[in-house]
């Protein structure tokens, strides 16, 4: 079967894997808006051609209009799109296609035109399964659950993101993990995304979920895991300390000082088994924001010996990634404490009371923490913005009696 990938996008997360969507037989054709290099310029030998070749392919002209008008649509080099869709659309026209396979064809009207004249459906990935490199929060966001309600259709085949990502996918039928650091990669074509200006992005962050494909995975009931029960109830207290450039600032604006901390998990310890998760960078995938040791933990087992830190436990737990052994701690706690960010997102799987501090970030634009961040879980959602109100936050939803 020949098969005709058409792509218009150069990350691999917005890209079909030809190895999981043909067979190894087919012939594949790789119809690709988006090249390894940057053509040249069209030049006006160029433009004449592109005129005969699109008077070639046999289109009507309102169809010829369409054509235009989708390749218009696509972020591509002019001279792909004046010299490269005419010999596409007359490939086509021939039925030399047996099948038009596209990561998505949302907003995707090229793809749609191709098949259309093929003869053929124009088939989806994202319709069996999901491929994400992407930043861990809007993978949490969009992405696995997504995946998660595919499975529930009876219709996931695969999904592929980073190592270490197994445990969030342990619903999938076949799993596969990329040695690959994580990026920032826009999520527009999942259901929850929001087009905007072809990224997904501050002005286009979700006001409200689109759910009707869209299904939290349950972590808790999964993971719960009685190695991590302790002699007093759990408080989890997430932090970070990695770069937050796209808030202009090059260090991290949401992450709790250390001093707010110290104070925190002193009202805390007498009361509760403490468990403080802030990655090392040696811990997670890394992705475009740098981390930073500021000393934090240090600090905090200098006072407070008994806090159970993350770290401690992997080195108690190797046999566990990293992202699994969060999974099953988090199963026995009804009690968070997180970060604007990927940990506010993971914390919000469990139920419970989940404490957010968010000074500033997209999730703040758009209200998401009012909106639909209880909609992971059902949990009680407490977003603050200064460490006072961190403290005040605490004293009233895991210390007032």
């Amino acid at each position: 079967m020949r098969v005709a990938l058409v792509e218009r996008f150069a990350d691999p997360s917005r890209r079909c894997a030809p190895e999981l969507v043909t067979d190894p037989d087919d012939d594949v054709v790789v119809l690709d808006l988006v090249p390894e290099q940057l053509p040249p310029a069209p030049t006006v030998t160029d433009v004449v051609r592109a005129l005969v070749a699109w008077l070639r392919t046999g289109v009507s002209p309102m169809r010829m209009w369409r054509y235009v008008h989708a390749s218009r649509q696509v972020r591509s080099p002019r001279r792909i799109r004046l010299l490269q869709v005419p010999h596409w659309i007359r490939t086509a026209r021939r039925r030399d296609i047996d099948a038009v396979m596209c990561f998505s064809s949302d907003g995707f009207e090229l793809a749609k035109l191709l098949a259309e004249d093929a003869g053929v459906p124009c088939l989806e990935q994202l319709t069996r399964g999901t491929q994400y490199f992407g930043e861990f929060a809007f993978e949490l966001l969009a992405v696995v659950p997504y995946a998660y309600w595919l499975h529930q259709q009876g219709r996931l085949e695969l999904t592929v993101s980073t190592e270490g990502t197994r445990c969030l996918y342990y619903f999938s039928p076949r799993h596969l993990e990329r040695s690959t650091e994580r990026r920032y990669v826009p999520i527009t074509e999942y259901p929850v995304g929001e087009a905007g200006d072809d990224r997904y992005d501050r002005w286009a962050f979700p006001t409200e979920l689109d759910t009707t494909q869209w299904s939290p995975p349950p972590y808790r009931d999964v993971y719960r895991d009685g190695r991590f029960d302790w002699s007093k109830p759990v408080v989890v207290v997430g932090n970070k300390t990695s770069d937050e450039r796209y808030l202009g600032d090059a260090g991290s604006v949401n992450s709790i000082p250390t001093d707010t901390l110290l104070e925190l998990i002193g009202r805390l310890t007498p009361r509760y088994t403490v468990v403080y998760n802030r990655p090392h960078d040696s811990d997670i995938v890394g992705d475009h924001e740098p981390l930073h040791e500021v000393g934090d933990i240090e600090a905090i087992t200098g006072a407070f010996p008994e806090v159970v830190t993350i770290q401690s436990l992997h080195r108690e737990h190797p046999e566990l990634a990293f992202n699994e052994l969060q999974l099953r701690v988090y199963a026995g706690c009804e009690r968070f404490v997180s970060v604007l960010g990927g940990g506010s997102y993971l914390a919000s799987y469990f139920g419970g009371t989940n404490v957010v501090y968010a000074q500033q970030g997209w999730e703040i634009d758009c209200g998401a923490y009012a909106n639909w961040f209880d909609r992971f879980s059902g949990a009680t959602i407490v977003p603050v913005g200064a460490p006072s109100d961190l403290l005040r936050a605490v004293d009233e939803h895991f210390l007032t009696p």
